[in-house]
């Protein structure tokens, strides 16, 4: 009997060192690992009044139990996962962290302010209605447009609420068009930040509310052109002009892309910067563009005012060009050499080895 007890006992201890052991990892990735962007961006994106939603079809049956997913995670253990951490980790210092590469599958970097749409069943028989917003974040003066999709729909109304009060800001009447039900209306400067939009609908005779979340902000800065590209090194350099209305530590991110309009790289960059005219300077490595020639095409804009303390919120800027186009450079005249890690990426590299081989 003691020696049951004895090998539970360790069985638990053992239990609870893979638990600590993957803790570490998870915290030690968040806290190092290379700014990933976020999936909001402020350009200013051509008015349209109809936008396509695709349905999403809910699943037939939820899933009995969790017996499949507990299997996969028990095959998973501390130790593999810690190998994957640091494998992962040494991939991405193959590049630096200001030029990364992009592909066609990198969906949340190449469309970083998209609207999921939001879908719901109406009745017992299957009736499905269908929500979305252009995008999700909006900057002042741009306008919100919403789109409704489903089966006899006889009417909706858009409303724009208050979440701390529940004060209804803004009002718009759906208008049925040849694919879907739409509507919009004009933001306002100072609007509240914590905002939900909700559309109320009749269908097949039932009111049916869905609940849109989305922000308006007000730019503090907004991207007016880009300098001539020019090289350093390794690097293809590019001098973005900014017109800032708050000082502070901005991060600026933007996506490149070839002749065709195939992903290269993305691009990011941070500078503490003064109220006025500013400058920003993107960076595409070498590494990133090899075998590539110009010309290619700057994108996907995305400007933030990095949050001074916690508790204080970030702030996003906006874009007055949809795209800089380089037609003139020439790769070869880049400096071939690797990237280099920095001493304190490598101090992260080394930290997750040893974690994966358990020192």
């Amino acid at each position: 009997m003691s020696w049951q007890k004895s090998k539970a006992v360790m069985k638990k201890k053992s239990l609870l060192k893979q638990l600590s052991v993957i803790s570490i990892i998870a915290v030690v990735v968040w806290l190092f690992w290379p700014s990933i962007p976020q999936q909001f961006t402020i350009v200013n994106d051509p008015l349209k009044k109809t936008i396509p939603i695709k349905t999403t079809s809910l699943p037939e049956q939820p899933p009995s139990n969790n017996s499949s997913l507990a299997a996969t995670v028990n095959k998973i253990t501390s130790n593999d996962s810690a190998v994957l951490v640091a494998q992962a980790y040494a991939a991405e210092l193959t590049y630096p962290p200001y030029s990364q590469p992009l592909t066609d599958k990198d969906f949340d970097r190449l469309t970083p302010n998209f609207f999921n749409p939001q879908s719901m069943l109406v009745d017992d028989n299957g009736t499905q209605v269908s929500a979305a917003l252009s995008k999700y974040r909006y900057t002042y003066p741009e306008i919100v447009f919403a789109t409704l999709t489903g089966e006899n729909i006889t009417g909706a109304e858009l409303q724009l609420v208050d979440i701390k009060t529940g004060k209804v800001l803004l009002t718009s009447q759906f208008e049925q068009g040849e694919e879907n039900w739409h509507s919009h209306f004009t933001g306002k400067r100072d609007l509240p930040r914590e905002l939900q939009a909700s559309i109320k609908a009749k269908i097949n005779g039932k009111n049916i509310n869905i609940t849109l979340a989305l922000k308006y902000v007000d730019s503090v800065a907004t991207l007016e052109s880009f300098e001539p590209a020019y090289n350093e090194d390794a690097d293809m350099v590019l001098k973005a002009n900014l017109t800032t209305r708050e000082q502070g530590l901005y991060r600026m991110r933007a996506n490149l892309f070839d002749a065709n309009y195939q992903p290269i790289a993305h691009l990011v960059s941070k500078a503490k910067l003064n109220k006025g005219n500013s400058h920003l300077y993107l960076k595409a490595h070498q590494s990133v563009l090899q075998g590539r020639q110009a010309p290619f095409y700057l994108s996907t804009f995305s400007i933030e005012l990095m949050s001074p303390a916690p508790g204080k919120p970030t702030k996003y800027g906006d874009s007055s060009i949809d795209e800089h186009p380089i037609k003139d450079f020439a790769v070869n005249s880049l400096s071939g050499l690797p990237y280099q890690a920095s001493q304190q990426e490598q101090q992260r590299l080394l930290l997750l080895q040893n974690m994966a081989e358990g020192k």
